[in-house]
C-alpha cells in the first residue's frame, strides 16, 4: 500500500486542504479527499468514484485543533458517492497556531465485512466442457495458505462469470510470463464485485482478451475473456479466487459449485476434473 502524508501550518489564516488522491498496491484507487470551511474549522469530505465501497484508513495528527470522528479510524466509502464526511476539525483556541498532518491507507470494499452469501457458483467456462483443478485450494506452488483455484486450459478458452457482479477493475495489456512470484506484476485480470460484498478475481487471461470493462454489470455465466498464459504462470490456465478486501491484505474464501448438470453442489479438489452440463 502506498501512504500519503499532507501537513499544514496556520497561522490565524484560512486554510484550503489540497485535495489528496489515495493509491493502493496495484493501482490508483479513485477516491480524493477535500475540505469544506465551517465555523471554526473545517469539513474532511470524500469522493469515491469507484463501483464499489472503498475502505480508508486515516491517521490525522492534530495542533490545536480536535477531530469529532477520531483521529486513527478506518472509513468504509460508499460506490459512486460524493461528499461523504469523514470527520470535522475544529479549532480549539483560534487565536493560537493551529495544523494537521494525515497518514491515509486505502483499498476496495468494506474492510469490517464478514459475512458472506452461501452462493453457488457457475464454473467459469462453457457448457459441455471440462476441465482439471490442477492446483486446489491450499496448493503447493503458489496457493499456500489460499483458497484459490487453477483450472487447466488451452489459451483462447472462454472464461465465463461464475457469479454476476460489477466489473471493478481490468488489466489485460501483458504478454509476459514466468513461473516465479516476480511475474506476478504482469497478470492479466478481471476483479468482479458481488452484491455480498465479496470479489472474483479471473486471472491468466491472454493479451487484450478480455472483453468486458470496468463497470460493466454482469450476469452469471456472462462472457468475460479468454483464458492464457500471463504473468505468475507455469502453463495456460485460469486462476480463479473469490475473497474480502481488507486494508492490506485479501481474505480468500472457500465457495461451492454447481457440477455437471447443476443440481451436485461440491468444493472443488485438487487433481480432479469437473464437466459443466448446464
Amino acid at each position: 500500500m502506498f501512504l500519503s502524508k499532507q501537513f499544514k501550518k496556520m497561522k490565524k489564516t484560512f486554510f484550503l486542504l489540497t485535495f489528496l488522491i489515495y493509491l493502493n498496491a496495484l493501482s490508483q484507487i479513485k477516491l480524493t479527499i477535500s475540505n469544506e470551511t465551517i465555523e471554526n474549522g473545517y469539513k474532511i469530505l470524500a469522493e469515491n468514484k469507484e463501483f464499489c465501497p472503498v475502505s480508508v484508513k486515516i491517521d490525522i495528527t492534530l495542533k490545536n485543533l480536535t477531530s469529532t470522528n477520531g483521529n486513527n479510524k478506518v472509513f468504509v466509502i460508499p460506490a459512486q458517492t460524493k461528499n461523504f464526511e469523514i470527520t470535522k476539525l475544529q479549532i480549539i483556541k483560534p487565536n493560537n497556531e493551529y495544523g494537521f498532518s494525515t497518514q491515509t491507507l486505502s483499498n476496495y470494499g468494506d474492510h469490517f465485512l464478514t459475512k458472506f452469501d452461501d452462493y453457488a457458483y457457475s464454473l467459469p467456462f462453457k457448457k459441455g466442457e471440462s476441465y482439471k483443478v490442477d492446483q486446489g485450494y491450499n496448493g503447493n506452488f503458489s496457493h499456500q495458505n489460499e483458497s484459490s483455484l487453477d483450472f487447466t486450459m488451452p489459451i483462447g478458452t472462454e472464461i465465463l462469470a461464475s457469479r454476476g457482479g460489477i466489473v471493478i477493475k481490468v488489466v489485460k495489456k501483458n504478454n509476459i510470463n514466468c513461473a516465479e512470484k516476480k511475474c506476478a506484476e504482469y497478470n492479466n485480470y478481471v476483479l468482479i464485485y458481488h452484491n455480498d460484498g465479496t470479489f472474483a478475481k479471473y486471472i491468466h487471461l491472454k493479451k487484450d482478451g478480455i472483453i468486458v470493462k470496468e463497470g460493466d454489470s454482469l450476469n452469471e455465466n456472462d462472457l468475460i475473456g479468454y483464458s492464457g498464459n500471463v504473468g505468475w504462470s507455469n502453463g495456460p490456465h485460469l486462476h480463479f479466487m473469490t475473497y474480502f478486501q481488507r486494508m492490506d491484505k485479501i481474505e480468500t474464501i472457500k465457495t461451492q459449485f454447481k457440477i455437471n448438470d447443476g443440481k451436485e453442489l461440491v468444493f472443488l479438489k485438487e487433481k480432479s476434473v469437473y464437466l459443466k452440463n448446464y
